[in-house]
């Protein structure tokens, strides 16, 4: 089953009506200018929970997804004024340096595995040198009950995948995040090289 017939069945596990917990408590740490003057972009972005509480702290965002139903979420959600826009796109064809930093949620951990290394391929291509990708990523999905997607990842495969493109700034188990989820993800501020 695709994703829009997923979001037109409601089969959507993942789909939680609020931001990631994770998105201020990497606020706190980080502050605002880690993500640059330019626009954000928020892969996957679902029905645009992210992206709006990007864009309502004043940073321009681009959110993308491959799932029209989605994205009609997105925009009936969205408020007027918000430096904010939806666009049905696929990530994997990158705009080259398009865009000032990386939000990464829900993206790397609901393809499959096979196209993790195409994901941060694509990634580099977004970003120009020094920006950054910032991400909260799904360790231990397989016994939450939502029967995948999301699909796990661990910290060693994040350095293998990630390491030949991004740096490491920071990086750290949130203590916030949705409850089903608490001690299961890992949070990382990566610096394209």
């Amino acid at each position: 089953m695709g994703w829009n017939e997923r979001y037109l069945e409601g089969d959507t596990p993942w789909e939680k009506g609020k931001p990631s917990p994770v998105l201020d408590e990497i606020h706190d740490k980080i502050g605002i200018d880690i993500w640059g003057a330019g626009a954000v972009l928020v892969p996957g972005c679902g029905f645009g929970h992210d992206a709006r509480w990007l864009a309502a702290r004043g940073l321009r965002v681009r959110g993308l997804d491959i799932a029209e139903e989605a994205l009609k979420g997105a925009r009936q959600l969205s408020e007027e004024g918000l430096p904010l826009s939806f666009e049905q796109r696929n990530f994997f064809e990158a705009q080259p340096h398009a865009v000032s930093a990386i939000w990464e949620h829900t993206c790397y951990c609901a393809i499959e595995p096979s196209e993790r290394k195409n994901y941060v391929k694509a990634a580099a291509e977004w970003l120009p040198s020094g920006a950054h990708l910032v991400g909260v990523f799904f360790l231990t999905p397989e016994d939450d009950g939502e029967g995948g997607p999301p699909h796990g990842t661990t910290v060693e495969e994040l350095n293998e995948i990630f390491g030949p493109y991004f740096e490491v700034i920071d990086e750290w188990q949130p203590v916030s995040g949705y409850p089903e989820r608490l001690g299961r993800e890992w949070a990382r501020v990566m610096s394209k090289r």
